[in-house]
């Protein structure tokens, strides 16, 4: 399948696989701009250069890079979501997650972003007062683990596992 992709901006570099049967396709930014969210927090807005046109039936999805765990950002949405009736330039929103001067993606120079495309199914929300029952049922975070005490073995003796409890914003440990 062809991706028509339209150059925004002389210095964007075209995005490429790093191997063949890669899923996303990686870009390079053209430059970074800066905004600040609600908090007061620094935004990095890393711009690739380039619009693309997802086909009808297919949405493509913008993920982090493996590599961000050498770099002081979280992508804002975890995954950014182009629909295929998007025509504007693909951007990325990064937020900064330290205080010091961060490590960050170099304009011009590192892969900072993947893109994935993948078909989608159109689906119309009905209204009803039952759903299908399952082993699952309702059981929500942590429902699957399992729900014996867990011990921590050391060279030299088994050690009680503690249990972190949450009291208002912080997490306090109890004995």
């Amino acid at each position: 399948m062809d991706l028509k992709i339209k150059r925004l901006h002389d210095k964007a570099q075209i995005p490429t696989r790093g191997h063949k049967g890669d899923a996303g396709l990686d870009f390079i930014a053209t430059e970074i701009t800066q905004e600040f969210d609600h908090a007061r927090k620094l935004i990095l807005v890393y711009h690739t250069g380039w619009a693309v046109e997802i086909p009808d039936g297919y949405v493509g999805l913008l993920f982090m890079r493996s590599s961000i765990s050498n770099f002081s950002l979280s992508l804002t949405n975890a995954v950014g979501v182009i629909d295929s009736t998007y025509r504007g330039e693909v951007t990325t929103k990064f937020k900064v997650m330290t205080d010091t001067t961060p490590a960050i993606y170099e304009p011009e120079k590192d892969k900072f972003i993947q893109l994935v495309i993948v078909p989608i199914i159109e689906v119309d929300p009905v209204i009803t007062t039952e759903l299908s029952e399952t082993e699952r049922g309702d059981g929500g975070y942590g429902s699957t683990d399992e729900k014996e005490e867990a011990t921590i073995t050391t060279k030299d003796e088994d050690v009680e596992a503690v249990t972190p409890e949450v009291v208002g914003n912080d997490t306090v440990v109890t004995e």
